[in-house]
């Protein structure tokens, strides 16, 4: 990851302090569904080893139902069961025997699950941006709040509503001459 540079949140306005929250919400939610996909890769490793093992216990020749989708199946024979055929991404499948398709299904899962910590971690991070900013923001709305009485100007106060993680500020009614 890229080195991001450093912004002094008590120098922008809270129109930008808004705009950045829902920035950061956005790559949250990004960061989310990158999360959720890798949970999908685990399954599908864990389960195609799984499979690869339950292969091991039969012979050749045993009659059985071949998934051409999720919900179409043709009949089928089951041939040598010494070797498998390995998809290894991009097209390329590689000849491996039993044990080694659940070794690499393994590997695999284990690959993923360290890429899904660091991930957690880097969501971590955004949320905690994200909390300082909404700090911040809260902290300007306040400041503008105290000011305009301290002015003496009957306004009145603003309300902060939650849109998307990020403080919105609204008018509690309308301001008159």
């Amino acid at each position: 990851m890229s080195k991001q540079q450093r912004v002094d949140l008590s120098q922008l306005s809270p129109q930008q302090l808004q705009q950045m929250g829902e920035q950061i919400e956005g790559e949250i939610e990004q960061l989310k569904q990158n999360m959720a996909q890798l949970q999908n890769g685990v399954k599908r490793y864990h389960t195609s080893g799984r499979a690869i093992e339950a292969l091991k216990d039969e012979t050749g020749g045993k009659e059985m139902l071949v998934p051409l989708t999720s919900s179409l199946y043709v009949p089928g024979i089951l041939g040598d069961t010494d070797t498998i055929l390995l998809d290894i991404g991009t097209g390329y499948f590689v000849e491996k025997s039993p044990e080694d398709g659940v070794d690499y299904c393994k590997r695999k899962v284990n690959m993923v699950r360290e890429n899904m910590e660091k991930l957690l971690e880097f969501i971590q991070q955004k949320q905690n941006q994200a909390a300082q900013v909404n700090q911040v923001f809260n902290a300007k709305v306040m400041q503008m709040q105290e000011q305009q009485m301290a002015q003496g100007q009957m306004q009145p106060p603003l309300q902060m509503q939650q849109m998307g993680g990020v403080p919105q500020m609204q008018m509690q009614r309308p301001l008159t001459p």
